[in-house]
């Protein structure tokens, strides 16, 4: 009895040493989901800040015109993040529908989300189609 009581007294220790080991490695990162509304003439988002990593951006286009979702650097007039290759933009998203996208940000920092359409002389980002936004460390 006292052989079977100390066998699983070293036992114990290894299985959870085992286990604290297979632990160690981290699952892919779930996107942060994010709710972005287009309407004339504003972006609007559910979060000012987003983790860095995976992001789908869900996206209503809640107005009566067209518009395009461009994910750039804060401070740039339409140039796309880049990532992995893949330029971060939706275009054409018309009136009333909705379209999601899963867009990487590994880089914490100062980011915009933009329309940039240009619709019979009228230009959606200079009438304030502009939202800033930030992304942290992990």
């Amino acid at each position: 009895m006292n052989r079977f009581l100390g066998l699983r007294a070293v036992a114990l220790p290894i299985v959870v040493l085992f286990l604290a080991a297979c632990g160690g490695q981290q699952a892919a990162s779930v996107p942060t989901e994010v709710h972005v509304t287009l309407r004339e003439f504003t972006v609007e988002m559910d979060k000012t800040s987003i983790p860095a990593g995976p992001v789908t951006f869900i996206i209503e286009n809640a107005g009566g015109l067209e518009h395009e979702l461009v994910l750039e650097k804060a401070g740039d007039n339409d140039v796309p993040f880049e990532a992995d290759g893949v330029e971060s933009e939706a275009e054409a998203i018309a009136p009333g529908s909705s379209a999601s996208f899963d867009w990487t940000i590994d880089e914490p920092g100062q980011y915009q989300l933009a329309c940039h359409v240009d619709q019979d002389g009228v230009d959606h980002f200079g009438l304030g189609m502009l939202l800033t936004f930030t992304v942290t460390e992990k």
